[in-house]
């Protein structure tokens, strides 16, 4: 096994000295009950709050202060963990499964055709520039951002500038939806201003730490004002009436993963992240970021092993742990496990789950290399004929449905991703998280319904005009980044508690191990990543000062 320099783990320094003082366990029965089951939602909520009032800060019961740490996943968020660590003086070493950093961001190249072969596109980009610097990126805002095709024939598209938006809605469908999207978009930015504050930088679930914080205490009186209580689709008729605009609102819930008829309201607030605060490419390719995070991480002094999948955990009484690899052991004194939230609880810790948590939408991807000049513009969405019918089946695990569209195209806004004349597609399903259970004639036929569904905006496009083709399927995602059914998102955000549903960033029950990614809090997607592998960092520093 070789880092980036040639090392190997062997190398490593030697053995951190022990604790001298043991870990405080709280009663086994209280924690894990008679059947030894793991506790999750309101259960695993219940538990956290009592650790959190009767026991010390862990930080204060160490004689010798822990400083390595092991970060399990390269991807964006084990990436910004092992950064954000190795900055706060902990020695790092970083452990990636693939040959790749990235993760679900990845990059492929075929012939002359370069794509994003994940997340296409970003938000949040003083996320980025602040783990990063001003500069080392090149973000180029895509305006218009998305141009929605619906089954009627009605088509709209979206702007960043407010004047332009207003005329293309008066032009479309009249006086009336130019002030209810206006509505919307101010009620989308107050749910915003309200719950990101909260949600985006705090730990919310380890209540020592969030009482701890004036940013908690300055948001509380507006947290019963983020509409929880009913959902994101009864939301949008309420507030903007006409069918195309509700659609619209609708496929926000995509963002995390979700279903617009069973996640809360709050989740509108995505909707001015991309339309307030901006939807931005990455010039050269959103894999510049991961470019980026190595370089910063090469300069910080962080080791990294590719090509070595951890295999186990041997989770000790009192820190360090140690971490099973291929090439031999690692010790750790905190792990921060970047990988998804159900597979390590099953396979690197070996719980053994009573059930498994319902699984968030996974994705059917077509990286098409198109010969011709289409229509499209960056970001297209060609919805399907029954919105609800299309998650109803994806939630019920069908795949006997008329499925919405995604087509990317960053050649749109970067030229050199296609030759000239020719296009580079992203083509996005939302589909079942079927995992290995996905068969090759379900991508046949998914890819003739899409066909067909872009012929009806695109009648000259068909099967002649693809020059190079790949696929990811649901068995490709669970295979390569070990997500459970092939998931996107981990676990699916549903009902009041979606928020704190999702599993907390540190382990409830073992000292020294934390979690981040898109399965864990605040959620899924590049920039929330991002923030859950600094989240990690700060309990961690918490637990164990340097």
């Amino acid at each position: 096994m070789a880092d980036r320099a040639g090392h190997s783990p062997r190398e490593a320094p030697p053995q951190w000295l022990s604790h001298s003082r043991a870990y405080r366990e709280l009663p086994q029965a209280l924690l894990l009950g008679d059947s030894g089951r793991v506790y999750s939602g309101g259960g695993l909520f219940l538990h956290a709050f009592y650790r959190a009032i009767r026991a010390e800060p862990v930080g204060k019961a160490q004689k010798f202060m822990p400083r390595k740490i092991v970060v399990i996943g390269g991807g964006i968020a084990g990436l910004s963990a092992a950064l954000s660590a190795a900055r706060r003086g902990f020695a790092v070493t970083l452990l990636e499964k693939n040959a790749f950093l990235g993760g679900k961001l990845h990059e492929r190249r075929i012939g002359p055709y370069r794509f994003d072969a994940g997340p296409s596109l970003i938000t949040f980009t003083h996320f980025f520039e602040a783990a990063l610097g001003a500069g080392k990126l090149t973000f180029l805002k895509v305006e218009p951002h998305t141009h929605y095709f619906f089954a009627d024939g009605l088509s709209l598209t979206l702007f960043h500038e407010a004047e332009r938006q207003a005329e293309e809605l008066r032009t479309k469908l009249g006086a009336q939806a130019v002030q209810n999207w206006s509505r919307y978009l101010a009620y989308a930015k107050r749910l915003y201003e309200r719950a990101a504050p909260v949600f985006l930088e705090l730990p919310i679930h380890h209540l020592r730490t969030l009482v701890k914080s004036p940013l908690f205490w300055k948001h509380l009186p507006y947290l019963p004002l983020i509409d929880g209580y009913r959902s994101m689709h009864a939301a949008a008729e309420k507030i903007l009436a006409y069918p195309p605009l509700v659609q619209i609102a609708d496929r926000y819930a995509t963002f995390v993963g979700g279903n617009p008829y069973r996640l809360p309201a709050t989740f509108h607030l995505i909707s001015w992240v991309e339309n307030g605060l901006g939807n931005h490419h990455v010039k050269g390719g959103l894999y510049q970021i991961v470019r980026a995070f190595e370089q910063a991480l090469g300069a910080a002094g962080v080791t990294i092993y590719t090509e070595t999948p951890a295999l186990r955990i041997q989770v000790r009484k009192a820190p360090p742990h140690l971490v099973e690899t291929p090439q031999g052991p690692l010790e750790a004194d905190a792990l921060i496990i970047a990988t998804d939230h159900t597979y390590a609880q099953q396979n690197l810790l070996g719980r053994k789950l009573q059930r498994l948590p319902k699984q968030s939408l996974s994705g059917l991807v077509f990286l098409w290399g198109v010969r011709g000049s289409s229509p499209f513009g960056h970001h297209n969405i060609l919805f399907s004929s029954n919105y609800a019918e299309e998650f109803q089946a994806i939630q019920e695990g069908r795949l006997d449905y008329d499925p919405t569209v995604y087509v990317c195209i960053s050649a749109r806004t970067d030229p050199a991703d296609a030759p000239q004349g020719c296009e580079n597609w992203f083509v996005l399903l939302n589909v079942p998280p079927l995992g290995d259970r996905w068969k090759a004639e379900d991508t046949a036929s998914f890819r003739e319904r899409a066909i067909q569904r872009i012929r009806k905006v695109w009648p000259e496009f068909g099967p002649e005009r693809i020059e190079v083709e790949e696929v990811i399927t649901p068995a490709h995602w669970a295979a390569l980044h070990n997500s459970t059914g092939g998931s996107l998102y981990g676990m699916a955000p549903e009902g009041i508690w979606a928020a704190f549903r999702r599993p907390a960033n540190r382990d409830p029950l073992i000292r020294g191990i934390y979690y981040a990614g898109g399965t864990v809090h605040p959620g899924g997607g590049l920039p929330l990543s991002l923030r859950s592998g600094e989240i990690a960092v700060r309990l961690a520093e918490q637990d164990f000062p340097t």
